[in-house]
């Protein structure tokens, strides 16, 4: 009964089209992924309350002068160090490698990179580094569905939507948005949108922001007041703002490009330097330490100087950029938004200053400045759009925030020819990912769910009473298996009964026989995509696979795919 049950739900999750599975599979790893990040926050903020000053776990500011430069650099070389023990595949983290892995390794993620992520993430914010906890916290969440999905040993399909609701679950927990979870997870990570991914991405959302919400309340990260455009007339200032915040996107990947020069040099060297960078930019302004969003929220209530911005918007560029090129175990999302909050605030100080009675609010431009910032470095437009949205609660921030978002990306993508950050990593490493539309249809759907089950296996050679037998079976397909026992041939049912029929006074049969159309058969395990089965018949140049697998690790689930069957799929029009 277990097993009768454990197949048929291994059957729908192959299928793009099994919304009701698919969407309990969303819920599941959206209370798991949020479990981690609620965890992981927890080891962040913890040790920070108890040794930084008045308790909080972002104040670096107040800690003597000589620590702003010693402590950044001390935790880089302690990080440093615990990397140069590794295999330098085990120390690859954030979104770059969940990304990598989710379209060339069909989403499974390995544990011992997630616990790198989870420790040494959490040291280097704890330790003043300039970088946030999203990156770190969409690696954990998608890491921790991708395991919960291999220990099943679910189709990878299933996996990869798994990872792709670990990311909406983790943006949404860190920043109590699910709307821009869902976007962010669909517009950067996975790199598509589909009705079949979007239910269980968005309940996988819905469950993280739930969990978070009952922990941390429902109160938004930062303290906005309610804001609107006053008059039209500031349009062109606004698109003024767009342009500001791209030229510093743009520098920003100028840094970024600039650091992974020096990414195959030995970790340790490279991260000392990330961390002697970062103490040199806290000398200067200390406030560059951390994720930084007790700046961010003065920067809203307009309580930092015209000098501290600049400083602090140039500092945290450089920071940030270099520590993440150099390979700092640290996310850009939480200090992109600090930079453009501080832009944001720089600009509405000026038009304050030039035309006061045209003017909206300061927090205004401080949140279009976020998200013209989030949209430019990540070429994200439409997540950044809804976080907008959600930070606000306010429709009325649509409109001017899709006007600065598309002119901040545009200025940093068209007129400086920049990249998002993570596609400039991967030009750095010249890595092309299978992001076209063929492809991502058929990593959708898992070869379980088209693989035909009517066949009867073989061995090369049979006597009268097997043959006899064979005919009886009356099946789709013979799979021949070598001496080894190994699937290697394959024949047609209707071909195979015609030549036992003709050879059955035979003492021995043989069913390799010239007379037959026979095509040969490469293996594949039944948790693979229809993505890899062409793959596979592409490299063993084969049509035709043998498809075998278990069901709780006792019962065959064995099957037959060829190309014309890959093909047919995806030509054929997909209803939801």
């Amino acid at each position: 009964m277990h097993n009768h049950w454990f197949r048929n739900a291994r059957h729908r999750l192959a299928d793009a089209n099994s919304l009701l599975p698919l969407s309990l599979l969303g819920v599941v790893s959206g209370f798991s992924c949020a479990l981690v990040i609620l965890l992981f926050r927890y080891l962040i903020d913890t040790p920070a309350t108890i040794w930084l000053p008045d308790h909080s776990p972002e104040n670096f500011e107040a800690l003597p002068r000589w620590m702003h430069f010693a402590l950044p650099l001390a935790g880089a070389i302690i990080i440093g160090v615990f990397l140069s023990r590794m295999k330098p595949e085990n120390a690859r983290t954030g979104i770059v490698h969940v990304i990598t892995r989710l379209h060339l390794d069909h989403g499974h993620l390995p544990l011992k990179n997630a616990l790198v992520q989870f420790f040494g993430g959490a040291f280097a914010i704890a330790t003043g580094q300039s970088g946030g906890r999203e990156g770190p916290a969409i690696h954990l969440g998608a890491a921790a569905n991708s395991l919960l999905g291999q220990k099943l040993m679910l189709p990878n399909n299933s996996i990869r939507l798994l990872v792709g609701c670990g990311i909406a679950a983790a943006i949404a927990a860190s920043f109590n948005t699910p709307i821009a979870g869902v976007i962010f997870a669909m517009e950067v990570v996975m790199m598509e949108y589909t009705v079949g991914g979007f239910i269980p991405v968005m309940l996988a959302a819905i469950t993280g922001t739930t969990m978070t919400r009952a922990v941390y309340g429902s109160a938004m990260l930062f303290s906005i007041p309610p804001i609107a455009m006053s008059s039209l007339w500031e349009i062109p200032f606004i698109a003024l703002l767009g342009f500001v915040v791209g030229c510093c996107a743009a520098l920003f990947m100028t840094v970024l490009k600039t650091a992974l020069r020096y990414a195959d040099k030995p970790v340790l060297p490279r991260l000392a330097l990330a961390g002697f960078i970062t103490g040199c930019c806290a000398l200067v302004a200390p406030q560059v330490m951390g994720i930084g969003y007790d700046s961010l929220n003065a920067a809203l209530a307009n309580e930092l100087s015209i000098t501290l911005l600049l400083t602090l918007i140039f500092a945290k560029i450089i920071a940030t950029a270099a520590s993440n090129g150099l390979g700092m175990p640290i996310g850009i999302i939480g200090p992109n938004l600090l930079i453009g909050a501080c832009i944001g605030s720089a600009m509405g100080d000026l038009g304050a200053e030039l035309f006061p009675e045209l003017a909206s609010n300061h927090s205004f431009y401080v949140l279009l400045g976020m998200g013209a910032m989030m949209g430019a470095v990540l070429n994200a437009p439409l997540a950044a759009l809804m976080a907008l949205l959600e930070f606000s609660s306010n429709t009325a921030m649509i409109f001017p925030g899709m006007l600065v978002i598309t002119i901040a990306t545009l200025t940093n993508s068209e007129l400086f020819n920049q990249r998002s950050a993570h596609q400039t990593v991967f030009q750095h490493i010249k890595l092309l990912l299978p992001t076209d539309p063929m492809s991502l249809a058929l990593q959708r759907t898992s070869v379980a769910s088209l693989m035909h089950r009517s066949l009867c296996e073989s061995s090369q050679q049979v006597t009268s009473d097997e043959a006899k037998t064979l005919i009886e079976k009356d099946v789709r397909w013979y799979v021949i298996r070598d001496d080894a026992n190994k699937p290697t041939h394959l024949v047609d049912g209707l071909d195979m009964m015609t030549h036992l029929e003709n050879h059955i006074d035979n003492h021995t049969v043989y069913l390799l026989d010239d007379s037959l159309k026979i095509q040969p058969l490469a293996e594949l395990h039944i948790q693979a995509t229809l993505k890899q089965a062409l793959n596979k018949m592409d490299d063993k140049k084969v049509n035709a696979l043998f498809i075998s697998g278990y069901i709780s690790g006792a019962y065959p689930d064995n099957g037959i795919v060829t190309r014309d069957d890959i093909v047919q799929y995806y030509q054929t029009p997909q209803s939801y």
